[in-house]
């Protein structure tokens, strides 16, 4: 279940054998060891009543009391399965894992046949990160009671779990393999909620959608006002960009489990989507009133305070958190990348050092020492923090982007070449790998033995004619100048990303549900032209950009950007894009100025520090609609007017413009 535990996830058995052989039978496993019983009838008898004392004990949660009837029960009889689980049990609920663990198995040597046994210690092996070896625990389980319903829903979540971390095709078997566990579960048990929202997570990972919310909605029907089904359903639909529609079953959780922040996230994230600030800023302090160290509410909430003109407010929630959780690394870290963001230098030193003195060796340190570094534009210490941290784990790939940034911003382009080409070695098809090993060429002005900057034949501009229903790109213009109007309510641009002086859009625009019209037209035609850009590319299975042709497409990111007086975008890489590129809805008269290039879009460039910007590679404007499709580093020369500059556009995730990836 996405953002929130699975109903039932922690659920175990507590039911236990009073019978049953105590030497290896015919009809006991193999695997059991046969154990002779060293105990008369009147001991059996006392040891059942010890079992059943205690198991009242542990039903009270008085563990303590519970645990000592246990002992006395295996002081005389070592091998007893009822007394080894439920010992077992009682470890892991005082997180005593090993324990728990050596216990169950303890038990499950003495007698393989307990169906519960199994099942409890499938659960504890994929409580603790274990999927694949929780699976023949609940095989068992389910062999020795074909109607364990609870077995069949951990057995399909532990396929679910292992499907996530496999690449697609291997990961679509254990998929379809998971789901005739979650139908048999649910014919056993129609309102089994763990059940369902397991099956309708398995829909979603396999791109069948109305299956997923026709499985939701079903449960919905029985059980209307359970929270998980409601937050999963919510979740579901603000995952397919049905914004308005997830809201009020997330809202609906909200109010029936206030005390999850999980809800509270999801809740925040929809209503961010919807462009209501001011209500989502209100879900995110709920969540960090829950968990003061929650990153993901952490962040959001700052940003949309600095997007919505609350600067006094901003980062207060880090000094609140910090109160309750003085001591938390992991929180203090997370402060300093924060007042890294905002440009705070000496706040973020501070909670640098306090992190630091609490885990000196804490991985992170290097990565977040060279950031605030290069903020500081001190390239030298940044580059050395980035090479200590790279000593450490040689395959960080944030630290090799560091090194690789720092030593081109210090003109050492033969360094910058060597991180990037090692960077790309770490994360094949890396848009950093290339956009810095191409650029790194170009400034020891060697050739590129590659073709990574043959930017004649990769960047390319098109006019796009107006979609049907429009008499000239004039009409389909206003009818799209009013659509994006509706959507950038903020007042200032995201923090995170490249745009300065000047607002965005929230969400994926060109695939959000109900876009208007106007805006699923400009995506027909974008798509269109790109189809034709990269129809007439060469075929090159060995060029990193040109052998990623012909692959399966979607939309990585789509976006509106409007830039203000003075508004640019700094130079920049879109790491989630193959093809990238911007459409221009309206532009200021000062950009048709070709002496003073403002507003120029620029392809190829880095920013070296606080000097020049270089290289300067192919500056272009074009009148509106312009289609550039760029798989290299762009950004924007400011511009001096009045008027807005708008685009929508992008799909990678940093800038104005619109690119498609490989699926």
């Amino acid at each position: 279940m996405r953002g929130g535990s699975h109903p039932g996830a922690r659920r175990f058995s507590i039911l236990f054998t009073t019978h049953g052989p105590r030497f290896m039978t015919t009809g006991q496993s193999p695997f059991s060891i046969p154990v002779a019983r060293t105990t008369n009838a009147t001991q059996r008898q006392r040891i059942q009543a010890l079992i059943s004392q205690a198991l009242t004990f542990q039903a009270r949660g008085q563990l303590h009391e519970a645990e000592q009837l246990l002992a006395q029960v295996l002081a005389v009889e070592p091998a007893e399965p009822d007394a080894l689980q439920l010992m077992g049990l009682i470890a892991k609920r005082n997180g005593k894992l090993e324990e728990a663990e050596r216990l169950l198995r303890l038990s499950l040597a003495v007698n393989s046949r307990q169906p519960h046994v199994n099942y409890n210690l499938g659960n504890l092996l994929k409580d603790t990160g274990r999927p694949a070896d929780a699976l023949p625990f609940y095989e068992k389980a389910i062999l020795h009671k074909p109607d364990y319903t609870e077995a069949y829903t951990n057995r399909a979540e532990c396929l679910v779990a292992l499907a996530a971390k496999e690449p697609a095709a291997t990961g679509r078997r254990l998929l379809e393999t998971a789901l005739p566990l979650y139908r048999r579960a649910l014919t056993l048990q129609p309102d089994d909620v763990a059940a369902r929202v397991g099956m309708a997570e398995a829909y979603l990972m396999m791109d069948q959608a109305e299956e997923a919310e026709a499985l939701l909605r079903a449960g919905l029907a029985r059980r209307p006002n359970d929270f998980y089904l409601n937050n999963s359903l919510g979740t579901a639909l603000r995952q397919l960009q049905r914004f308005e529609e997830a809201a009020p079953h997330l809202k609906l959780a909200a109010d029936l489990a206030p005390d999850h922040w999980q809800i509270w996230l999801n809740l925040g994230n929809t209503l961010l989507a919807l462009g209501r600030l001011e209500e989502a800023i209100a879900c995110m302090k709920k969540v960090v009133v829950l968990d003061p160290a929650n990153y993901a509410a952490q962040s959001a909430l700052n940003q949309a305070l600095w997007e919505t003109g609350q600067h006094d407010l901003l980062l207060n929630s880090y000094e609140w958190a910090k109160q309750r959780r003085p001591d938390d690394p992991d929180l203090l870290e997370m402060a300093a990348e924060a007042y890294i963001m905002f440009s705070r230098y000496d706040e973020a030193e501070e909670n640098l050092a306090a992190a630091a003195a609490l885990r000196p060796g804490s991985p992170v340190l290097p990565r977040l020492t060279a950031t605030l570094r290069m903020a500081q534009n001190r390239m030298e210490e940044a580059l050395a923090a980035a090479r200590q941290g790279l000593e450490e784990d040689p395959a960080d790939q944030r630290l090799l982007h560091r090194v690789a940034e720092a030593t081109m911003r210090l003109d050492r382009p033969a360094e910058a070449l060597d991180a990037a080409r090692r960077l790309g070695e770490v994360v094949p098809d890396s848009q950093f790998a290339v956009a810095f090993e191409a650029t790194a060429h170009r400034l020891l002005g060697q050739p590129d033995p590659r073709g990574l900057y043959d930017y004649d034949r990769f960047i390319h501009a098109a006019d796009l004619v107006p979609p049907p229903g429009y008499s000239d790109l004039a009409a389909f213009h206003a009818d799209l100048m009013a659509a994006l109007d509706a959507q950038h309510v903020a007042k200032h641009e995201p923090i995170e990303q490249t745009l300065r002086n000047g607002s965005q859009t929230r969400e994926n625009l060109f695939t959000r549900v109900g876009a208007a019209p106007a805006i699923q037209a400009l995506r027909d035609s974008i798509l269109a032209a790109t189809e034709r850009y990269i129809t007439a590319l060469p075929d090159d299975g060995d060029h990193p950009y040109l052998r990623r042709k012909g692959q399966a497409l979607h939309w990585a990111g789509s976006w509106s950007a409007r830039l203000r007086d003075q508004g640019y975008h700094t130079n920049h890489i879109h790491p989630e894009g193959w093809i990238s590129g911007c459409y221009y809805v309206d532009l200021p008269d000062v950009v048709a100025d070709t002496e003073s290039k403002q507003g120029w879009i620029t392809f190829g460039a880095i920013n070296l520090g606080s000097g020049p910007t270089r290289p300067w590679n192919g500056p272009s404007s074009r009148a509106p609609a312009c289609w550039c499709c760029s798989p290299a580093t762009c950004g924007t020369a400011p511009f001096l007017s009045a008027a807005t500059r708008p685009a929508p556009p992008s799909p990678s995730t940093l800038a104005a413009g619109s690119s498609k990836s490989p699926a």
